[in-house]
C-alpha cells in the first residue's frame, strides 16, 4: 500500500504519459521522414545523432538514449522526481517512435525541395516536442537544460 501511496504523491499522470506518448510520436516522425531522409542536419542531441547516424552509420534510436546519459545524470541532481521520470519516459518513447519509423515503408518524397523538408521537419518537431513539453516531459537533450532554466529561473 505504501508504494502505490508514493505513486500518487509523485503526481503522474496516465494521461500525461500517453499525451508525451503522441507528442515523441510526432517529433520522431519528422526527424525520420524529413530530417534523416532529407540528410537535413537537426540541432541539439538530435543533430548530433544525425551525425553519429551520417558517419557512423549509427542508429539514432540508440545514440538518442547514449547521448542522454549526462544530461540525465544533471537532470536527476537538480530535476525532480516526477520531471525525471517524465524526462526518462519520453527520451525511451522517442527511441522507440524512432526505431519504429525507419521500418515503416512510407515515402514523402520532397527530395526535390530542402525548403519543403525543412517546413516539415520543424512543423512535426516543434508541434511534438510542444505536446511533450506541455505535458510535463521532455524529450531528453537540451530540453532538460531548458526545463532546469524554467524551473530555477522562470524562463
Amino acid at each position: 500500500m505504501a508504494k502505490n501511496q508514493s505513486r500518487f504523491q509523485l503526481g503522474i499522470s496516465v494521461v500525461d504519459l500517453l499525451v508525451i506518448a503522441l507528442g515523441a510520436a510526432i517529433y520522431s516522425f519528422g526527424i525520420v521522414f524529413f530530417n534523416i531522409y532529407n540528410h537535413l542536419a537537426d540541432g541539439g542531441v538530435t543533430g548530433i545523432t544525425l551525425i553519429l547516424r551520417a558517419v557512423f552509420h549509427i542508429d539514432p534510436a540508440y545514440s538518442t538514449i547514449l547521448v542522454n546519459i549526462p544530461l540525465f545524470a544533471i537532470g536527476y541532481r537538480f530535476l525532480g522526481k516526477k520531471d525525471m521520470i517524465y524526462t526518462l519516459y519520453g527520451t525511451i518513447v522517442l527511441s522507440i517512435f524512432l526505431w519504429i519509423w525507419q521500418r515503416v515503408p512510407i515515402v514523402i518524397n520532397i527530395q526535390h525541395d530542402l525548403l519543403l523538408a525543412a517546413i516539415g521537419a520543424g512543423l512535426f518537431g516543434g508541434f511534438g516536442c510542444g505536446i511533450v513539453y506541455r505535458f510535463g516531459g521532455t524529450t531528453g537533450g537540451v530540453d532538460i537544460v531548458a526545463r532546469l532554466f524554467e524551473r530555477f529561473k522562470g524562463v
